[in-house]
């Protein structure tokens, strides 16, 4: 008989034989009988003591947690000054190990979650896993082939059959966003990017491909929104907080489901559970992997079925460039036209990034398109090296959490597959019983990406799930951590604004042949920010080659910034020295109800050969640009409320300016003895601004439909 010397391995081998056991009792009383048996459970519970006293009054599945948690020689460190702190903080402790043990369940509840746990600290001392790994091949949209616009346009088609599934319980600590006057812990949502928490810029991009699909084919569609959210920082309360101010977008409040992501024990290389202080548990999510198993513990592939929903985008919003230009689109319509069961949207992924990578796993005489995540590297044996010598890119392409999932596949999967991708991944941290010292700590995550090794096939066959390559910039740039001293740009708000601009330098000069100043280095725009500011509405476009269309010549003086928060826009032309913000209240349709509804009922403006000059941004203040955050010495403004119109033709607008235009109004601005003035009438007409129509190359054009 092998002599099990290894403590873990012992352990883990008890936890095993007590699984068997406790499998065998058909009642949760025979359960507990199995544990009463048990010595270390005896051994505590034979005596009189406050936890056997509050034990009295609680329900035999709450006895049963409780004594699951000396099972797994855990109890005591639990339980530790159980005499001394109240039954309250028993009570939620308790809350806490009930919530562990139901999405455990299907595995042996708290102990089954403990087995795991020893099962993955010991695969860390092991060799590497006995599997071939090779790149993927995949679908390059970087360049409109005819093949690609076809997918464009079979992404905006299919919306209808879509849902979306935003993961946002994560605790974002590396960002350390904290309330300004609480100084309360934040979640990733609550980050302002560009003027808007980061969850609204996720919403106003699905309404977007929403609004694209109504302008192309004539119908409303009202994609459902399942969330994850958590209880790290108030998420969950947050994440409705921010529906709810914004009036839930202009949507159904039935039209977005939340659900609960548990937090789980952290542990240490011992695998001794973490408190935070005595009988309260250092929790953290147990990672984004819980997300398949939560839809169907919730019913959650039921409510998006009875929505019409058959296939889902799975989005994370801390990478606000994921729907850039048409990349999301195309992705999306590649899914939808091989009617696929899983896929990545993929990039270059840069060396030492905190990413996964996207890998061809051949085990047994099977291959699975899946991923790798970067703490797992050195037990798969990979290297993060770049593939030429000096280069920037590794071999294997970036996870970038975009993925396309097959409702009725995928819920398939977690059958065979409920916790995809485990894995254990130890960071520095305070706990309790390491007083005032850092200890390497962990959890048992879970990944949602790995979803897709459920999708094996033989080698040589034709795979269920498929990976697009796109350029980098245009897929992901996060905003994952706080901004470094030292002046590091990858994963933080800036890094992901300086990309931003550089996508923006692209759609201006090259798409709209705007005159542009030029555009500093990465240094240089840290230090001095960037030569000019730019943002603008998704539903412009979201595609560059429509914003194109509607945005055409001009030039941009150094220093200037243009904001447009409009959909029906024609700029021909312009001449920006300083700063121009136009902003339409309803920029998609008008609200019946509090529920939005596509339709031509919008802000709509023209310009063409104008001139505006004012002082714009005071270059000696510091900015924010990233936020938004920006001290302007003068601007002018155009706001337009509801259905309303701005129009003006060959003339120049000086000085600070706020426009505002009523809803049902029409403003024009006319030069009339040498200055400019600004005339309001009725709006007589409801056509509109834009007609939108497919050519016979599958290219999206517009037509102007409305002119001064």
């Amino acid at each position: 008989m092998k002599l099990l010397e290894d403590p873990l391995e012992k352990e883990r081998e008890h936890l095993r034989t007590l699984l068997v056991a406790l499998k065998r009792g058909e009642s949760i009383y025979e359960k507990i009988e199995v544990l009463n048996a048990l010595p270390e459970v005896d051994a505590y519970f034979s005596f009189p003591s406050a936890l056997k006293t509050f034990l009295a009054g609680l329900s035999q599945e709450c006895e049963y947690v409780i004594k699951e948690t000396f099972a797994i020689g855990q109890g005591p460190r639990l339980f530790e000054g159980a005499e001394r702190e109240g039954a309250h903080r028993l009570r939620l402790l308790l809350g806490d190990l009930l919530a562990l043990e139901t999405f455990y369940q299907d595995f042996g509840g708290i102990i089954g979650y403990q087995y795991l746990v020893l099962t993955l600290l010991m695969q860390k001392k092991n060799e590497p896993e006995d599997a071939r790994l090779k790149p993927p091949e995949g679908i390059d949209l970087s360049v409109e082939t005819p093949d690609v616009k076809k997918a464009i346009i079979q992404g905006i088609k299919d919306q209808g059959m879509m849902g979306e599934l935003y993961p946002v319980g994560g605790a974002a600590d590396r960002l350390q966003l904290k309330d300004e006057k609480t100084e309360e812990g934040l979640p990733a949502a609550r980050l302002i990017f560009l003027g808007k928490p980061l969850l609204e810029g996720v919403i106003n991009d699905l309404q977007a491909r929403e609004y694209l699909h109504y302008k192309l084919f004539n119908a409303q569609v009202t994609t459902p929104i399942g969330m994850m959210t958590s209880r790290a920082h108030r998420n969950h309360e947050h994440i409705r907080l921010i529906c709810m101010q914004n009036n839930w977008f202009g949507r159904p409040e039935n039209a977005f489901k939340f659900f609960t992501q548990p937090s789980v024990p952290t542990f240490t290389k011992k695998g001794h559970w973490c408190l935070q202080k005595p009988l309260k548990l250092l929790l953290k999510p147990g990672g984004h992997g819980m997300l398949w198993k939560l839809l169907k513990q919730n019913k959650v592939f039921e409510w998006f079925e009875s929505h019409g929903a058959k296939k889902a985008l799975v989005r994370q919003i801390n990478n606000p460039m994921a729907a850039i230009d048409y990349g999301l689109l195309a992705f999306l319509g590649m899914g939808h036209k091989e009617d696929k069961a899983f896929g990545f949207a993929s990039c270059p992924r840069l060396v030492n990034a905190q990413e996964g990578m996207n890998v061809i796993k051949e085990v047994n005489g099977k291959e699975v398109l899946t991923n790798v995540e970067y703490c797992d590297f050195e037990k798969c044996g990979i290297e993060d090296k770049p593939t030429e010598l000096f280069g920037k890119y590794s071999p294997f392409p970036s996870n970038t959490n975009i993925l396309f999932a097959d409702l009725k596949e995928v819920e398939k999967g977690v059958e065979k597959l409920p916790n995809p991708g485990l894995l254990v991944n130890f960071r520095k941290g305070h706990h309790y019983h390491a007083q005032e010292e850092k200890e390497e700590i962990a959890r048992l995550e879970t990944t949602m990406q790995n979803i897709a090794d459920a999708f094996p096939m033989e080698k040589g066959k034709p795979l269920p799930t498929y990976l697009t390559f796109n350029e980098r910039r245009k897929t992901i740039s996060t905003t994952k951590r706080k901004s470094s001293v030292k002046g590091k740009m990858l994963e933080t708000p800036e890094g992901c604004y300086y990309d931003y601009m550089l996508n923006a330098k692209e759609l201006l000069k090259t798409h709209c042949n705007m005159d542009l100043p030029p555009f500093p280095d990465e240094k240089t725009f840290v230090q001095k920010g960037p030569s000019f500011l730019f943002s603008y509405h998704p539903a412009l476009g979201p595609l560059y080659s429509i914003i194109g269309q509607k945005v055409r010549g001009g030039k941009l003086e150094n220093g200037s910034e243009l904001q447009l928060e409009i959909a029906d826009l024609e700029l021909d032309s312009l001449q920006l020295d300083g700063s121009l913000l136009i902003h339409a209240t309803d920029p998609l349709g008008h609200l019946e109800n509090g529920i939005l509804k596509y339709s031509n009922q919008t802000g709509q403006c023209y310009l063409k050969n104008v001139r505006v000059k004012n002082g714009g941004i005071d270059w000696e203040e510091d900015h924010l640009f990233w936020k938004h955050e920006v001290k302007r010495e003068a601007a002018l403004k155009i706001v337009l409320h509801g259905h309303s119109q701005f129009f003006a033709e060959a003339i120049t607008i000086e000085g600070d300016l706020t426009l505002e235009v009523p809803h049902g109004m029409r403003m024009r601005a006319e030069e009339k003895s040498g200055r400019v003035i600004f005339i309001t009438e009725p709006l007589d007409h409801q056509s509109p601004f834009w007609d939108y129509s497919i050519d016979s190359k599958q290219s999206i054009k517009v037509n102007r439909t409305i002119y001064a």
